[in-house]
């Protein structure tokens, strides 16, 4: 049968479809067997240590002592989308994260385009978080007096500097996960309570070696290149200083949407998956704040070092002892980060896979530990190379685009799924994407200001709240969950405000890179993927050429679905 151009790209996944999946135990599924709690150690200990242990220097070289707001803005971007993901999860527990999420919203090629970007995100967070754990290794050897070998952690080839510790790292911790979700999240668990408990015995340690006037200190014409100097005193970057801050450091919230890869394998989903997705964002961001307090406090913010900050603060204050303990914490909290972060790219690879939209063999899994093998091994080897090229500046440049397109387009779907026009379908797509461009260019007026007149930036604000306003004026679709997004559609259109803000502070070669891996996976979707959808099954086909839900009377709640969505709700119809 050939492809119905006409539909292919607007398909979604029937959800029904997909929770029976999951239920048949002769699909090959995933093992369910995480808890809450095993939830909530996943996502801090994807978030935490390269928030703290890694970016806190880089983001502070940005952004001077006010990357304290630099976290603060990046926490707030996060929080609106983290409501929309938790809702997402509660009606959709389906490992694929956004991926997943946009495929039974808004179809198939916004789903590709979402999931193909998310899994780079995944690899180059991995890689990046692998690189601050070498050096944070080599520096813990070095502080016990067993200083091993500059080439394992730093080769130096002139046009790049290799790293073999941090594909050693990738590699051990893809050994890991392939010995089963369980067991790692067993060993994740005690690891993240050790590694929390330090980290904030770190913070109320450092609090006691505070000089404030670090936080007023000016660098003198010798500034680092990613500051402007058009600031003073507490922001000596500037307003731009704060975004640029807040576009690096974004990142270490990563964590928080990487709950939502491991629906399938948790025992009640669609209480604990949103449990998990808020409860990491609240102690990740208590924890960043409270570093970078500190670490700008011991020591001037232009002389930070952005790979190893909180050791070499603690150095500059005469705590080697300290320095000591936090190169340890170091390694361990960076060990399990790097873990976390690898746990996630290979289940939206699966999800992909079961879609029919990537090759077969990622959605294998073990007969033993029903871990998808030849995806984690894949994720595990691409994040290693990555990371033995790449230093941590740079892939702290390249993560954030991606996700932050995906926390949109979250965002988007659901207010699509809340939101409906009487009389007129397409209405709420089409405010939608006014309004994201009218947010973009608010985004760059503001980014801009000083080129920018203040009226231009009023007028791009008035036609940014015109779509916001039209929305919030539409009639609500009835929908029952075990969690809903509160203050919508406002809440989500704050996230995709925020987030479409930090896009355009990021840097051109960010742009470059996501064209380049668009264009990559845009072939393999036209060359692959849509030819092989299960999607294309005409069993399997819904097709939805408005992408948006209809509006649906209000129903008893489907028996069959604990605490989850109504049997008419528009995901399940």
């Amino acid at each position: 049968m050939g492809i119905d151009w006409a539909t292919a790209f607007t398909r979604t996944r029937n959800v029904k479809e997909l929770l029976a999946d999951i239920e048949n135990p002769n699909t090959g599924g995933l093992k369910k067997c995480l808890g809450r709690w095993d939830v909530v150690a996943y996502g801090v200990s994807s978030t935490v240590g390269a928030g703290i242990f890694v970016i806190t220097g880089t983001g502070a070289l940005a952004a001077g002592p006010a990357i304290v707001l630099s976290f603060l803005v990046a926490s707030v971007c996060c929080l609106c989308s983290a409501f929309c993901y938790a809702e997402f999860a509660s009606r959709v527990p389906v490992s694929g994260s956004a991926y997943t999420f946009t495929y039974v919203c808004m179809g198939e090629l916004a789903a590709w385009f979402v999931g193909w970007n998310l899994t780079l995100e995944y690899a180059i967070s991995a890689a990046a978080v692998a690189r601050g754990w070498s050096d944070n290794f080599h520096l813990f050897w070095t502080q016990v007096g067993l200083r091993p070998p500059d080439w394992l952690n730093r080769v130096d080839i002139g046009i790049t500097i290799l790293s073999p510790f941090a594909l050693l790292i990738c590699l051990l911790c893809t050994a890991a996960l392939i010995w089963g979700a369980k067991e790692s999240a067993t060993l994740n668990k005690g690891v993240t309570v050790m590694n929390v408990s330090c980290i904030v015995f770190i913070i109320v340690l450092g609090s006691f070696h505070v000089d404030r006037s670090h936080w007023t200190m000016d660098s003198g014409p010798d500034k680092p290149s990613d500051c402007d100097g058009s600031g003073s005193g507490f922001v000596p970057c500037g307003f731009n200083g704060i975004l640029t801050g807040a576009v690096k450091v974004f990142f270490s919230y990563i964590g928080f949407d990487a709950v939502t890869t491991l629906a399938e394998e948790v025992k009640n989903p669609r209480k604990d998956v949103p449990f998990g997705i808020v409860m990491t964002l609240i102690l990740s961001a208590s924890l960043y704040v409270g570093a970078s307090i500190a670490v700008t406090g011991m020591q001037p913010w232009f002389d930070l070092d952005p790979n190893t900050p909180l050791a070499t603060a603690f150095k500059s204050v005469g705590l080697e002892w300290a320095a000591t303990l936090i190169a340890t914490v170091t390694v361990t909290a960076l060990s399990v980060t790097t873990l976390c972060s690898l746990f996630g790219q290979p289940r939206i690879f699966y999800r992909m896979a079961k879609d029919g939209l990537l090759f077969s063999w990622f959605a294998t899994t073990s007969k033993k530990t029903q871990v998808p093998v030849w995806g984690t091994l894949f994720s595990g080897v691409c994040a290693g190379l990555i990371a033995f090229c790449m230093d941590i500046n740079t892939l702290s440049d390249m993560i954030s685009m991606g996700t932050l397109m995906a926390f949109s387009t979250v965002c988007g779907g659901i207010v699509m799924l809340r939101v409906h026009h009487p009389t007129r379908p397409r209405a709420v797509v089409w405010l939608l994407l006014v309004f994201a461009v009218c947010s973009a260019g608010l985004g760059l007026g503001l980014r801009h200001l000083g080129q920018v007149p203040v009226w231009g930036v009023c007028l791009l604000l008035v036609a940014a709240l015109i779509p916001a306003v039209m929305l919030g004026l539409l009639p609500r679709t009835e929908a029952t969950a075990s969690y809903l997004c509160p203050f919508v559609p406002w809440m989500p259109l704050f996230g995709i405000f925020s987030n479409i803000y930090l896009i355009v502070s990021n840097t051109v070669f960010s742009y470059y890179r996501i064209l380049v891996w668009t264009a990559i996976g845009m072939l393999i979707y036209f060359a692959y993927g849509v030819r092989n959808s299960t999607c294309g099954a005409e069993r399997n086909l819904e097709v939805r050429t408005d992408f948006v839900p209809q509006h649906v009377e209000e129903s008893d709640t489907d028996s069959t679905l604990i605490n989850g969505p109504s049997d008419r709700d528009p995901l399940l119809r």
